[in-house]
């Protein structure tokens, strides 16, 4: 009788242990979703303005009839699923931050910690979304305006410019305070910034198309900021980089630089009362932000499986450059 109790405990004791690995195992595997929300709520929001300026761009010819609630379709769907996106980050690694409680250890294996990682960009993703909801506002606002507009009664002009004023300050804000993104804040609130004010300015009766024109440069400033950015992001990472990653930052660079060509092109156009003829230059310009976001997320997803390539950096210091021993000068006296 007591060997078979002992070997009934034994027994308890080993299906526990293993169903307390299986819950370890099932909260590991959820340490990066938080982190992969948050990247795919960025990536769409490129790609669904991507859309919306391609489908604005090949509508330009009749864009005095166009639904403009119709074509800002992408944005409304896409904005509404990055909202979805970032509130799904808060608990998607919650199982792993209860396996990290219960083993009372900030991190599992090579899993994110919690206290440096999860959490942080858990908190850091409330911003996110007042920043979407305020974007989703000034853009339902500019469609309106643009919708009455069509119909020769403009209004909520001012109200859209005052939406895109305070997602341009939040944004500078961002990009101020953290240092995680920083570029890409300040550059994208800045060049928000200059272009609400100046399509603000260039929609008075009378405006001449070269001050129309102005309206395409904050984007141009902006993508050629971006470039130089990553160009010297390639540099900084090289030797921690894989060779796919290398790639595929390359392939980034190369895209934006890319889109300088459709954005110039296009604000040479509108300087020469050609709006309508830009339409081509829209598309292409819309197809590239579209594509800029495949490199970007395939690197999202190799940052998540082998960590950021700023811990990588700091794992593994560059090595002091060696300092050659100063040469022995034989002096021989006759």
């Amino acid at each position: 009788m007591a060997a078979s109790s002992q070997s009934l405990c034994d027994e308890d004791e080993e299906s526990l242990s293993a169903r307390e690995l299986a819950l370890l195992s099932n909260g590991e595997r959820t340490a990066s979703r938080t982190h992969l929300c948050c990247h795919a709520a960025r990536l769409l929001f490129l790609i669904s303005h991507g859309l919306l300026l391609l489908v604005v761009s090949a509508s330009l010819e009749g864009v005095d009839q166009a639904d403009w609630w119709v074509l800002f379709l992408p944005v409304w769907v896409g904005n509404s699923i990055c909202l979805a996106l970032v509130a799904l980050s808060w608990c998607a690694s919650c199982p792993y931050i209860k396996a990290c409680l219960s083993e009372r250890q900030p991190r599992l294996n090579d899993s994110p910690s919690i206290l440096t990682e999860v959490l942080p960009e858990m908190v850091m993703s409330i911003p996110g979304v007042v920043f979407l909801v305020l974007t989703f506002c000034g853009e339902y606002f500019l469609c309106a305006y643009l919708s009455s507009a069509q119909h020769g009664e403009p209004r909520s002009l001012p109200t859209a410019t005052i939406f895109f004023v305070i997602v341009a300050l939040l944004s500078l804000c961002q990009g101020t305070l953290f240092t995680q993104n920083s570029v890409l804040w300040l550059v994208s609130g800045t060049g928000l910034l200059c272009f609400a004010a100046c399509f603000a300015a260039t929609r008075q009766p009378g405006c001449s198309a070269f001050a129309q024109s102005l309206s395409v440069l904050p984007f141009i400033l902006a993508v050629a900021a971006l470039l130089i950015a990553s160009v010297r992001r390639l540099q900084k990472y090289l030797r921690v980089l894989s060779a796919e990653e290398r790639l595929l930052l390359s392939a980034e660079a190369v895209i934006l630089g890319s889109l300088l060509v459709p954005l110039c092109s296009a604000g040479r156009k509108i300087s020469r009362m050609q709006l309508h003829a830009a339409g081509p230059e829209g598309v292409a310009a819309g197809l590239l932000l579209c594509l800029l976001a495949l490199p970007r997320a395939r690197l999202c997803f190799l940052e998540a499986q082998r960590g950021l390539l700023e811990d990588r950096l700091f794992c593994n210091p560059a090595l002091p450059p060696s300092t050659a021993a100063p040469s022995e000068v034989e002096v021989r006296i006759a």
